[in-house]
């Protein structure tokens, strides 16, 4: 029990269910984790945004290039995991709906034949399923694994903390001018 304890301390073992722990892609730097625990699309995004790695914020992976798309594909193993692409808001309008491209619309896709179909209200963009060789299709929110990207550096407390503080200067230097 004790040598449990001390992997699980050491960070070891994991109950999160990360298959493996993130990788880089050089060709723009970000890097990227499978993560194995199932869950709903908008859970996955709540959860990615919580996650991050050197410093970095993590997000649902946001894929646009082929070569960002084969890369991704090398993670996955051939399962079904989300992307960070929905049409929820406007039916046939893909949207990235996390990261620095947040609200814009997808400039690259692979979807797969017939692909996405909406067939029973599919609005969420899932990689993998059901062709592998990273192909795309669209999937009503249920449990799978998804796929977190870390591109965007996490702001430190600090820089909240000095913020206000300049913030309440520039209120009170406004204030005082105002009354003279």
């Amino acid at each position: 029990m004790k040598l449990k304890t001390v992997i699980l301390s050491l960070g070891l073992l994991s109950a999160t269910g990360v298959v493996a722990a993130p990788v880089q892609w050089a060709g723009n730097g970000h890097w990227y984790e499978l993560v194995s625990t199932p869950l709903s699309f908008g859970d996955a995004v709540a959860e990615a945004s919580t996650r991050t790695h050197l410093g970095l914020g993590g997000h649902l992976v946001t894929i646009t290039s082929a070569d960002e798309n084969a890369f991704v594909h090398g993670l996955t193993g051939g399962g079904a995991a989300w992307l960070g692409a929905s049409d929820a808001a406007v039916e046939g309008e893909w949207r990235w709906a996390s990261g620095p491209e947040a609200g814009d619309l997808l400039t690259y896709t692979n979807w797969g034949p017939g692909e996405p179909n909406n067939v029973g209200n599919e609005d969420f963009a899932v990689y993998n399923n059901p062709w592998g060789g990273g192909l795309w299709n669209d999937r009503p929110d249920a449990g799978i694994a998804y796929i977190v990207e870390y591109s965007a550096p996490v702001p430190e407390p600090e820089t909240y903390a000095m913020l206000l503080a300049g913030l309440s200067i520039i209120g009170f230097a406004g204030r005082r001018m105002r009354k003279s």
